[in-house]
C-alpha cells in the first residue's frame, strides 16, 4: 500500500520549505552571518545540504503508490536536522536573533515531521481496519 494524499502533500510542503531554506542560507550566508552569529561557511553548507533533501522529498511527494519508506527517510532526516539545530545552540555562537531563528526553524521542521508521522500512522490504521 502506498502513502496517502496527506503524506504526499506533507512531503511536497517539506520539499518547498527545504528549497526556501536552502536558497536563503546559500544566497544569504554572508548577510546572515553577523545577524545570526553563525559562520557563513556553516550557513552555506547547511543550505547546500538542503537541495538534495528538496529533490528527494519532491520525488517522494509526487509519486502515487510509493511506499512509506521514503517518507520515513524524510522524517529521519528532519529529526536529524532538529537535533543538529539544537546541538548548534549549545555551542553558544548565536546572537539572540540567531537563537530565535534556529528555534523557529527547528520547531517548524519538527512540526512537519510530526504531521508526517501522524499521517503515516493514520494510513496504517485505516489499512489494518
Amino acid at each position: 500500500m502506498g502513502i496517502g494524499p496527506l503524506t504526499r502533500q506533507l512531503l511536497l510542503i517539506d520539499a518547498a520549505t527545504c528549497l526556501a531554506s536552502g536558497l536563503l542560507l546559500t544566497l544569504g550566508a554572508g548577510l546572515l552571518e553577523p545577524l545570526l552569529g553563525l559562520p557563513s561557511w556553516l550557513l552555506l553548507e547547511a543550505g547546500i545540504i538542503l537541495f538534495p533533501c528538496t529533490l528527494f522529498a519532491a520525488w517522494a511527494g509526487r509519486r502515487v503508490g510509493v511506499s512509506a519508506g521514503p517518507a520515513k527517510v524524510m522524517i529521519a532526516l528532519n529529526l536529524f536536522w532538529v537535533a543538529g539545530s539544537l546541538a548548534l545552540l549549545s555551542l553558544g555562537w548565536t546572537t539572540p536573533l540567531g537563537t530565535g531563528f534556529i528555534l523557529v526553524q527547528a520547531l517548524a521542521v519538527a512540526g512537519i515531521s510530526a504531521a508526517q508521522i501522524f499521517s503515516l500512522r493514520g494510513r496504517a490504521t485505516l489499512a489494518a481496519a
